[in-house]
């Protein structure tokens, strides 16, 4: 395999805003289909310390916190 050279390119703020708005119903789609929660469980056993359900989790200071913001215009 053959190292690519670094293109370091700054995007424009509103550019990169609009493609996270794009991006962020299909995410939540995923998550609230049977196959992401199967997949975001699988994840959580790899990763107990983000698990809120669990004392450790809020001990270690680990804040995992999901707002629901609406940008309709």
């Amino acid at each position: 395999m053959t190292k690519r050279p670094k293109i370091d390119v700054a995007l424009p703020e509103e550019l990169l805003n609009s493609f996270a708005k794009a991006l962020v119903p299909e995410i939540r789609a995923f998550y609230d289909s049977d196959v992401g929660k199967a997949y975001f469980e699988k994840w959580l056993a790899k990763h107990p310390e983000y698990d809120e359900r669990t004392p450790d989790a809020r001990a270690s200071g680990v804040s995992v916190s999901v707002q629901s913001t609406s940008h309709d215009k």
